[in-house]
């Protein structure tokens, strides 16, 4: 028998030899059984010899081989030929340099990583869970092939190319504030991945698979997620669907959340903050299969599921919006929203290719301005004093003279629930204030409205988790009360009002807070309190006394307490306040033995 005939042969006797022999990302024929084939097909046609697994990408040559990583989280795992491909490219690298964490990396030094290694942890997330819910249940997807994982694997990958600098702080922040309301970084991440296989040709990936790719990456978020929440199952002969609609949860899941995407990043920000997280990711995979054309997990799994949301409304709490972080990160918009009235950046989110170009490296191109671009010839001299006043916060933010936090107050739960809350401006803070001492501007003031839920919302994501009762079982069901515990969370949402003062001085500082306290009586009534009370007037005192910023008055004072120690100079000032404090301590000194 000819070498043509038993190839195929073979392959009517088994189709899964040929995937099998065409598959460097599983490798199970050799490569040179392969090439043996494919020659003796080109000999007999006549045709050159173009092997699916050969590179056809003009910038390489040779054999495509996938790339082993070594990951402090993960492990050692391999990422596909396909994977390398995309990762082995300028749009891809730029991933680099771009934190995963954004500012906060000035809060926890421990946060160096970027959104380079979390998109291949995502990546391997996704093959993994994947294949393994295909593995289990072969017999029930038929549909689904090892294409149909490489798919899922790249869209892993490529999930965060859209991303722009400073973490969300760009989209949501900046771009805010410029008036831009119809952009999202994963929309802008398909327009990437589109740019960066047309500009690095790889034409190893179909059109096919490119649109699934692009498909999953964006079915999380918008009307992808409204989707998958209200979609009907499409059940089958054993109760599984013979659709691959799965598929497109396991990256960006819309219905519920659950998904690799989150496993990664809660495990990498929490191990490089030093944050103890309590959620079994891997058990989660473990007990999941697919009933309806859904990944369902089995009943016994809903406490870890609570604690995967719980990790993330922490890690949300304790990092994410960390109040020092925020300070920072209002620096920064406010510095490139003044940069961007002489570069103009902006105008490159339109564009993948333009895109590409902005990563966390501009904030030091706006800082040495003077230096990157003398090249740059700015038309008059307004648009000098734009970089100018973008480079004079950068320079407090350089010498950690940042924005201060002045406190924050939660929104009552009866109030988000009547539906009529609305955030007060900065201006409404000013008018409530009551004071003569110091005059307030509503531009020094910020308000944030920190929101921290269970990643839908006011929704309990437990209402779009399907359950089933034993590994055999092919049907789904929802969660019965009986088999939660009443100590399950019953709110999935909380507000809380911060306000933040551009103006770093006490006595500014205080009027502050004194306004927004007197904004709180006004909407809440007098049962509102603040989470940081106001500072008294005796630390006031001496804080200014030590930055040396008191008037003349103090100068007496000064001197007097020069040449003592700071513990000193606070209990010298302690005991100059006339309000009897002085003598009710000495009386409880001599009560406790402590001279």
């Amino acid at each position: 028998i000819s070498l043509v005939d038993w190839r195929r042969h073979i392959c009517v006797q088994d189709p899964r030899t040929m995937e099998n022999l065409h598959d460097d990302g599983f490798g199970v024929a050799s490569q040179a059984a392969h090439d043996a084939f494919l020659s003796a097909d080109a000999v007999q046609s006549h045709e050159p010899t173009i092997s699916p697994v050969r590179v056809v990408n003009e910038h390489t040559s040779g054999k495509l081989h996938g790339k082993i990583i070594n990951d402090p989280v993960h492990g050692t795992y391999r990422l596909s030929a396909e994977s390398k491909m995309i990762f082995d490219t300028r749009q891809f690298q730029r991933l680099r340099r771009l934190k995963q964490l954004g500012m906060t990396y000035y809060v926890f030094p421990g946060a160096s990583h970027n959104r380079f290694e979390h998109s291949l942890g995502v990546a391997h997330l996704a093959q993994k869970f994947s294949q393994q819910l295909w593995s289990f249940q072969r017999s029930e997807l038929p549909d689904v092939d090892r294409s149909d994982i490489q798919v899922v694997e790249m869209a892993g990958l490529c999930h965060d190319l859209g991303h722009g600098p400073f973490s969300h702080v760009f989209e949501r922040e900046f771009l805010r504030q410029k008036g831009v309301g119809d952009w999202d970084h994963e929309d802008m991440s398909a327009k990437v991945l589109d740019h960066l296989i047309d500009d690095n040709h790889i034409d190893i990936i179909s059109e096919d698979d490119l649109k699934r790719v692009k498909q999953y990456i964006t079915s999380g978020h918008g009307a992808g997620a409204e989707a998958a929440k209200c979609r009907p199952g499409k059940p089958t002969a054993g109760g599984s669907s013979a659709s691959k609609r799965w598929l497109s949860e396991v990256v960006a899941n819309g219905r519920n959340s659950i998904d690799v995407d989150k496993f990664d990043y809660l495990a990498r920000d929490a191990l490089y903050c030093g944050v103890n997280l309590s959620c079994n990711f891997g058990r989660l995979m473990q007990f999941s299969k697919v009933i309806d054309d859904e990944i369902c997990y089995k009943y016994t799994e809903y406490s870890n599921i609570y604690e995967l949301l719980h990790a993330r409304a922490l890690m949300h709490r304790a990092v994410y919006t960390h109040k020092k972080a925020k300070a920072i990160e209002f620096m920064v918009v406010d510095a490139l929203l003044e940069a961007d009235k002489a570069l103009k950046f902006s105008e490159d989110i339109w564009s993948a290719e333009d895109f590409v170009r902005l990563d966390d490296n501009l904030l030091d191109y706006v800082e040495n301005f003077d230096f990157y671009g003398r090249a740059w010839s700015l038309k008059d001299d307004g648009m000098v004093a734009h970089i100018e006043a973008a480079q004079d916060i950068i320079a407090r933010l350089r010498r950690r003279q940042l924005y201060k936090y002045v406190t924050d107050a939660p929104v009552p739960t009866e109030t988000l629930e009547r539906g009529h809350w609305r955030a007060p401006s900065a201006q409404d803070i000013v008018n409530c204030y009551g004071g003569s001492d110091v005059k307030l501007c509503a531009k020094d003031i910020i308000i944030q409205e920190n929101k921290i839920d269970y990643s839908m919302k006011d929704d309990n994501p437990l209402d779009h988790v399907h359950f089933y009762d034993f590994i055999e079982s092919n049907e789904k069901r929802k969660l019965r009360p009986e088999q939660m515990s009443s100590m399950m969370m019953h709110d999935f949402e909380e507000k809380r009002l911060r306000v933040y003062s551009r103006n770093a001085d006490v006595r500014h500082v205080h009027a502050v807070h004194e306004a927004f306290e007197a904004w709180l009586r006004r909407v809440f009534g007098s049962g509102a309190i603040t989470s940081t009370p106001a500072k008294t007037l005796k630390k006031e005192r001496f804080n200014k006394m030590s930055l040396g910023t008191d008037s003349d008055a103090a100068a007496g004072e000064h001197a007097s307490l020069s040449g003592l120690t700071a513990s000193q100079q606070r209990k010298r000032l302690d005991f100059d306040q006339p309000d009897g404090n002085t003598t009710d301590r000495k009386k409880t000194s001599r009560r406790t033995g402590r001279g």
